[in-house]
């Protein structure tokens, strides 16, 4: 499998609706990814080599590309966002599909947009909220605060077009791409900080998660009392899978807090 196999709607310049002047076509080794791993985490750089079967430079996000101001304050600077396509290795574990996509943000000081294809022609959005690592005296890796990976299948098809987000600067646009890709490119509450919808989106799969067991488990208790139990639970958690969607979801929520 390569990037030429993955479906039109499934690459960046349709999720993001990439302008001309942002697109790049740059192949990335993975050795020049895995580097950044070799003498601290060598298991990590192992993972990269052995779990990527390609990886590309797709677009650049700068303020000259895509008209959005540049963002700098005491903590961080973002002058530019990558935009990268990386196509994993057959038979790659769920498991170390997730490792292997974080490792790719932390092996860069900036905010990324990562798209990752998978065997099965399915791709996944990878975004993460990150900081400069102050450990790396070189200030050339990050450490994720929270990450999201949501299949761009599900994902409302052009609700993630770079013209229909925050363009305040530049990292109020990758913080509003966060909260909107969380929340599946669905109109996402206006008040909720980034982390905070990825958070919400963490809860709600955790939830669902629950509530499928729970359903399963109560088809196949032998007891009535059993069977009641787990039936009431079900109630419960379908109950606070409708919250958290309200609170994810409902446009008109509003907590007090400002919108970021």
């Amino acid at each position: 499998m390569t990037v030429t196999d993955i479906p039109h709607e499934h690459n960046a310049v349709s999720v993001l609706g990439l302008p001309d002047g942002a697109r790049q076509q740059h192949r990335i080794t993975k050795k020049m990814l895995a580097a950044q791993f070799e003498e601290q985490a060598p298991g990590d750089a192992r993972l990269i080599t052995k779990a990527l079967a390609s990886a590309q430079l797709v677009g650049i996000l700068r303020p000259e590309t895509i008209q959005v101001p540049k963002y700098e304050d005491a903590e961080r600077a973002v002058v530019d966002v990558p935009v990268l396509e990386v196509v994993l290795a057959d038979k790659t574990s769920s498991a170390d599909r997730t490792r292997v996509t974080q490792l790719v943000h932390r092996s860069m000081a900036k905010p990324v947009v990562l798209l990752v294809h998978i065997s099965d022609y399915t791709t996944m959005l990878s975004l993460a909220l990150s900081h400069v690592s102050r450990t790396d005296p070189t200030q050339s890796t990050s450490v994720i605060d929270a990450h999201v990976m949501v299949p761009v299948g599900q994902i409302e098809p052009g609700a993630l077009h770079l013209d229909r987000l925050d363009r305040t600067d530049m990292w109020a646009l990758y913080r509003d791409l966060v909260r909107t890709t969380a929340a599946d490119g669905r109109l996402a509450s206006t008040v909720l900080q980034a982390a905070e919808a990825i958070a919400l989106r963490r809860r709600l799969t955790d939830l669902k998660t629950e509530l499928t067991t729970v359903v399963r488990d109560a088809k196949q208790a032998k007891s009535q009392q059993r069977r009641i139990e787990l039936n009431t639970k079900a109630r419960t958690l379908r109950g606070q899978i409708e919250r958290v969607r309200d609170t994810l979801y409902s446009a008109d929520h509003d907590d007090g807090h400002g919108a970021t």
